[in-house]
């Protein structure tokens, strides 16, 4: 596969004033040197002015960049040609570059190739895919502490660690004659402790990475004619949802993406939950708000404030309650003469948001509160992960150092085995063992020309 050379547009599919044309492999300089109406001698990282040719045609005036191979992001020799976004020209010149030996790239080629030369590991691999999915500030971070290899420097000292302590084991192991003397207990205790530690506090971080990455997923509910619309309304501060007097206005999920203090928030206005429906789309609006609240990582109960709590909303609290979520309850139209609050005895401990969306009392206190459980959550070095593999792998990881410990005294083959299976986990996150078919899964979720 390395020896093929690709290409591939690396901008965005959406047409501008310029796109960027990649083309990766031993066939590179060849295949330039044919495209440009004149050859030269090429110095690598310098832009030139060419003329691309189309057989005896111009095809485009363009900028030129060679990099040397190893010198360059795949490792191979690499040409990008800067030409004009036009659609046309995109495809032609690739038409071109495989009429000359290259053929189109897969999802993440690139990237991929970047990875086998030993020019980034896999998780430095896959940061490079969430800073381009990032649509956040926050996400933007995390995806740039990936990138940069703050977790993959991490992992090597951790794996560094247990492979020493393994070394040390295992040469006891082939020591018959037990000339060297034995590892104490304590001190493999401390060793395998050490990394334990670290394992831990990065798969704590995993619940708050992810909501980071992916977005915070809130549910809005409440009985109809609560205000929940508006309240949706209020919070992305346009109006997003239909309100009007009528109760039951909201017949299906209505969503809206949200930044708040730079993090990712999915709103979902959901429609009203009352004992018995009007009709068949009613019917089906409730059981898409019930769906919402079971998808949702936080419930937003919206009550009318100055309404004392009534019996369907005491039934509707006995379904929230159920889904186990982190649960913020919201009096809203505080603006309007406001009814006695009588909580349940089981509600007491939720703190109501005093809200009214007419005057916009209470909103941005509801804001920080919806973010606040994603902003106090990161390891040491404010390192944090969002990748289910990446969570999956540390946990088994975990299990067989917590097994290891248990081993220490009981025999030196049983506790060497729990820990070379640590180690692979270690080295599979980082791509040291990873198998092809997991690779080619990994890289094919990456967009084209990366």
């Amino acid at each position: 596969m390395l020896s093929d050379t690709i290409c591939a547009v690396a901008t965005g599919p959406a047409r501008g004033a310029v796109a960027v044309v990649r083309v990766s492999g031993p066939k590179s300089l060849e295949i330039l040197n044919r495209v440009v109406s004149r050859a030269r001698a090429w110095e690598p990282r310098h832009q030139y002015f060419c003329t691309l040719l189309d057989g005896a045609e111009i095809l485009d005036k363009a900028l030129v960049t060679y990099f040397a191979a190893p010198a360059s992001f795949t490792g191979q020799d690499v040409v990008e040609f800067a030409v004009h976004g036009s659609d046309y020209i995109k495809g032609r010149l690739l038409e071109i570059l495989c009429a000359y030996g290259a053929r189109p790239a897969k999802r993440g080629e690139f990237s991929q190739r970047a990875f086998l030369n030993g020019k980034l590991d896999l998780i430095e691999a896959q940061g490079i895919c969430d800073v381009i999915a990032a649509g956040n500030k926050a996400a933007h971070r995390l995806a740039m502490g990936s990138l940069e290899g703050k977790l993959s420097k991490r992992l090597q000292e951790m794996k560094q660690t247990l492979a020493e302590l393994l070394a040390q084991i295992e040469v006891r192991l082939d020591d018959v004659d037990e000339e060297m003397a034995p590892l104490e207990g304590p001190f493999i205790t401390q060793q395998i402790q050490i990394v334990l530690t670290h394992i831990q506090a990065l798969a704590a971080t995993f619940s708050v990475g992810r909501l980071i990455k992916d977005g915070l997923k809130v549910a809005l509910v409440g009985v109809p004619n609560s205000g929940k619309s508006s309240l949706l309304n209020a919070l992305v501060g346009f109006d997003r949802a239909i309100v009007t007097e009528a109760a039951g206005t909201t017949r299906d999920t209505v969503e809206e993406i949200l930044d708040i203090n730079g993090q990712k928030v999915i709103l979902t206005d959901t429609a009203g939950i009352r004992d018995h429906a009007v009709d068949v789309a009613e019917q089906e609006g409730m059981r898409r708000s019930v769906r919402a609240m079971e998808n949702a990582d936080v419930i937003v109960w919206v009550t009318d404030g100055s309404l004392s709590l009534s019996a369907a909303e005491e039934t509707l609290w006995q379904q929230i309650k159920q889904q186990n979520k982190r649960i913020l309850l919201v009096r809203n139209k505080m603006d309007r003469t406001v009814a006695p609050l009588d909580l349940p005895a089981d509600l007491k401990g939720l703190t109501p948001f005093a809200i009214s969306c007419k005057t916009g009392q209470g909103v941005a206190e509801l804001k920080n509160a919806l973010v606040e459980q994603m902003t106090h959550a990161e390891s040491e070095d404010g390192i944090l992960i969002s990748n289910l593999r990446h969570y999956e792998a540390l946990l088994r990881a975990q299990t067989d150092l917590e097994e290891a410990l248990l081993k220490v005294n009981s025999g030196g083959e049983f506790l060497a085995e729990h820990l070379r299976k640590a180690l692979f986990y270690l080295q599979d996150l980082l791509g040291e063992v990873t198998p092809d078919d997991v690779l080619g899964i990994i890289f094919s979720k990456f967009c084209m020309g990366k």
